[in-house]
């Protein structure tokens, strides 16, 4: 992959950049590092400018849980993407995930005074500070609280109360909270590495704002972003985020499968995986061999690709069922009329795609990264879903970006406020 980056440097040889105009988006994976480089152009559109790729190390299931190695795996990732545009990289958004998230919806209200009851932007604050007063343990911080909609005097579906009359506004939020220890230790490695955190952003938010067109979000989908050690679950309905889970499984984990299922080194359980996979054992010939390097010295052997197919689509199941029982407790009765999208890396395993469909009882399509000028086919890829987004969420909390670039269709109220009411770390 590190020769594949070389030379794609190539491309941004000679570009123009203006420093006061950068955005940076890291995405801090369990089995990948990805850097993006941006920059925000006249227009108001967004311009890649390099990136930089590195395997991670010293993280599990999206956590840290070695400080030097994970600050080396950035490290290695900046100055690639750094090398490449000829710029020095200080403040950085970053994505995150791990179980440790967790999130809830709440409600607040309070009463409109004043002769003439109009809601102004500080009745906004007000409102949202009133669905946020819950208790939450001392272990743990808010991360960010999503405004979903607003009520007038019981009147709903508004997306934006300022300026109108009333007397009593009533908001509900989604609300994502994380163990602070463990967010303190993703930015202590980022800032080991020799750079700043502006914020740091749930990941699947992230990858939504690179996948979903304004349509999804709009009339429901979820996204689901699989990832090497996490699989991240967000629900948009009417333009608003509705329910957001990360799951402790990955792609990493169809590994492992492989490699204990068939005693062999996790390396070339990926490049079988890769090479020979297939959730859709149905479509594998009875005869179809597999050559399997063992452990250690031990000798090679062939072995049935239907063994190995059905590893990972048992695998596979199970971690779709895990999801579709998370849709059900959250929805309800409710339809998601645009279905599902599938993005991250993990989501490349062959009939992945066909057996979601089969499971869910949904339309499912591929979440490819859009909305950045610059992108070629390497980048416009799943890997990349949420290091783009996070260069497109920096650009909008900037107030350089467009509400819509591209075919993404950005949502004028959530992701123009996520940033706002996220719990920033850094300030510009």
């Amino acid at each position: 992959m590190a020769s594949d980056s070389h030379k794609r440097g190539k491309e941004f040889e000679g570009k123009q950049v203006k420093k006061n105009r950068i955005i940076c988006g890291l995405d801090v994976g369990t089995t990948k590092i990805c850097m993006m480089i941006a920059q925000v152009l006249p227009d108001g559109s967004l311009e890649l400018v390099s990136t930089g790729y590195a395997d991670s190390a010293g993280l599990k299931k999206g956590v840290i849980v070695d400080l030097d190695q994970a600050a080396a795996s950035i490290r290695k990732a900046a100055d690639e993407a750094e090398q490449k545009s000829n710029l020095s990289i200080d403040w950085v958004t970053v994505g995150a995930a791990g179980s440790h998230f967790q999130s809830f919806n709440s409600h607040g209200a309070i009463t409109i005074e004043g002769n003439h009851q109009e809601v102004t932007a500080e009745h906004m604050t007000q409102v949202i500070n009133a669905a946020k007063s819950v208790a939450i343990p001392p272990d743990r911080e808010i991360i960010h609280i999503l405004p979903q909609e607003f009520f007038l005097d019981e009147h709903g579906d508004i997306q934006n109360p300022v300026g109108l009359y009333g007397s009593r506004l009533d908001v509900n939020i989604h609300v994502v909270t994380c163990q602070s220890a463990l967010n303190q230790n993703l930015i202590n490695a980022v800032n080991r590495a020799q750079m700043r955190v502006k914020r740091v952003i749930l990941q699947q938010l992230a990858s939504a704002e690179a996948v979903l067109t304004k349509d999804e979000r709009e009339l429901g989908t979820a996204l689901v972003d699989i990832g090497g050690g996490t699989t991240d679950i967000a629900i948009f309905m009417k333009n608003a985020v509705h329910f957001t889970k990360v799951l402790p499984v990955g792609g990493a984990h169809f590994t492992r499968d492989l490699a204990i299922g068939l005693q062999t080194p996790m390396e070339e359980a990926e490049r079988i995986k890769k090479e020979t996979g297939t959730v859709l054992t149905e479509r594998v010939q009875d005869d179809e061999l597999v050559e399997v390097p063992g452990i250690g010295t031990r000798a090679s052997r062939s072995i049935s690709r239907t063994l190995v197919c059905g590893i990972l689509r048992d695998r596979a199941a199970e971690m779709l069922e895990l999801v579709r029982d998370h849709l059900r407790k959250a929805l309800g009765s409710d339809p998601l009329i645009a279905g599902m999208v599938l993005t991250g890396g993990g989501s490349m395993l062959d009939g992945l795609m066909e057996l979601t469909e089969e499971t869910m009882g949904m339309p499912v399509r591929q979440g490819l990264p859009i909305g950045v000028k610059g992108l070629n086919d390497e980048l416009s890829h799943p890997v990349y879903a949420t290091a783009i987004g996070l260069t497109l969420l920096g650009a909008s909390k900037a107030g350089n970006r467009k509400k819509s670039v591209g075919k993404t269709g950005n949502s004028p109220w959530i992701f123009t406020r996520i940033l706002q009411w996220a719990g920033n770390v850094g300030h510009e």
